[in-house]
């Protein structure tokens, strides 16, 4: 025989997933201090033990925290990296106030692997730039990113990259490109020796690596990315229609 569960027993799990929801969707923005007790009571009309119930496991999960004497508060949370919308890292970043900017490990215009010629419909005569960059948010390592962009779509694209460069507002602004969508391709890895230590991570620490084609709005390929974002530090969603 199961064990029969009261109405009462799921209240608090519904007042959970409304406030993660709320946190996830920036309502509630990291850093925020959290309505007392009481007016959550109100807000949700369930009781206090319900509150208290829903919000450890809110702390549990590492989506708030409490500080004794000033209350509760949204914890720096995960970057989310939205799948259904074609953003920048400086886009992602500027949309939770945090300052982006990168270290420009190397710049060079190379002749590309058959999987990069692949990718971007080149030809074996073509040249294209590989931008290798560690990504930073207020100067914390987030992730660390190989561009390849080909050198007859941008050329002189060296000449415009710095430490606050986006890359998507040199094709936009500069070169006049209309970026339209991207491919992803996602799955964990163990972290390699030679990133590791610009990450701050230990090797064979757990990573994310994208890979990503992003097309213009001539459904030409503009460029590949690999990119290796920090475990810990990334959590990925996509919002997915049931298509019938």
């Amino acid at each position: 025989m199961g064990v029969i569960l009261k109405k009462n027993d799921f209240l608090y799990l519904r007042v959970y997933e409304d406030i993660k929801e709320k946190i996830l969707s920036g309502v509630w923005n990291e850093g925020m201090k959290l309505p007392p007790e009481y007016e959550l009571m109100i807000i949700f009309e369930v009781s206090r033990d319900t509150i208290r119930k829903s919000l450890q496991k809110l702390s549990e999960d590492g989506y708030i925290y409490r500080q004794v004497g000033a209350g509760t508060f949204v914890k720096n949370i995960k970057s989310r990296y939205k799948l259904t919308v074609l953003e920048s890292f400086t886009e992602q970043m500027n949309n939770r106030n945090l300052k982006p900017s990168s270290e420009i490990i190397e710049i060079l215009l190379e002749k590309p692997e058959k999987e990069i010629l692949h990718h971007l419909e080149l030809k074996i005569t073509d040249k294209v730039y590989k931008v290798v960059r560690l990504r930073k948010a207020d100067n914390i390592p987030m992730s660390y990113e190989i561009a390849y962009i080909p050198y007859k779509t941008c050329p002189n694209l060296d000449s415009h990259i710095d430490e606050n460069s986006s890359l998507y507002r040199i094709y936009e602004d500069f070169y006049g490109l209309k970026l339209k969508y991207g491919k992803i391709y996602l799955e964990a890895i163990k972290c390699e020796n030679n990133m590791a230590q610009k990450l701050s991570i230990k090797p064979g620490d757990p990573i994310l690596k994208m890979n990503c084609i992003v097309f213009l709005d001539n459904n030409k390929p503009l460029y590949f990315v690999e990119s290796h974002y920090v475990g810990d530090k990334y959590m990925f969603f996509a919002s997915m229609p049931r298509e019938l």
